[in-house]
């Protein structure tokens, strides 16, 4: 894989294209080995008013397709979803840009790995499972869907930047505020 083959495969010119759900669908579920280098690279030029949003579509259209029963696979994708919409507020920054590449590389590399989940006790991967699930939902068809390694996906832990916290005011107790300046309370109501 190239960077060039991959830009061609997500009909993009450049890291700046990357703006619509399908091209983030495709990088997420394509077939192809991609390497990190090359992931990150079609990721390194996604505007900050888009990164949340296209992390907040994708992961809410798995947890719509996940089986009513899977609460610890919508549960993960919930925390997924929530972690990178935090991380996309700052993407402008190097380091949250990279945490939130490594974070969808790391859960594509587990998401697309075979064994991760059983089709009518067949092997198969948590991205076909999730495929059938919405193919079942649309046909009426149903097949025994079994989610095996959710609990062996580990969010990284998230470190944001401390310009994501804004100063709040507290309105202040006036009886401390007079006792902090030396004046006694109960003796100034009597003044």
């Amino acid at each position: 894989m190239t960077l060039e083959k991959l830009y061609k495969l997500l009909e993009m010119d450049g890291p700046e294209d990357m703006e619509y759900f399908e091209q983030f669908a495709d990088l997420m579920e394509m077939d192809e080995d991609v390497p990190f280098d090359l992931f990150y690279m079609a990721l390194s030029g996604v505007k900050p008013e888009n990164a949340g949003e296209l992390a907040e579509n994708y992961f809410e259209d798995l947890s719509n397709a996940a089986p009513e029963d899977e609460n610890d696979l919508v549960l993960l994708l919930d925390s997924l979803e929530e972690n990178l919409m935090h991380l996309a507020e700052d993407i402008d920054d190097a380091d949250a840009r990279r945490s939130f590449a490594e974070q969808l590389y790391k859960f594509r590399e587990w998401y697309k790995a075979p064994g991760g989940a059983e089709i009518d006790g067949e092997k198969a991967s948590v991205f076909e499972a999730l495929l059938q699930a919405r193919s079942d939902a649309i046909s009426g068809e149903t097949h025994d869907l079994t989610f095996l390694s959710t609990d062996e996906f580990k969010l990284d832990d998230a470190s944001y930047g401390l310009g994501k916290f804004s100063k709040i005011d507290i309105a202040a107790d006036p009886d401390a505020e007079d006792a902090a300046n030396g004046a006694d309370p109960e003796n100034a109501e009597n003044e």
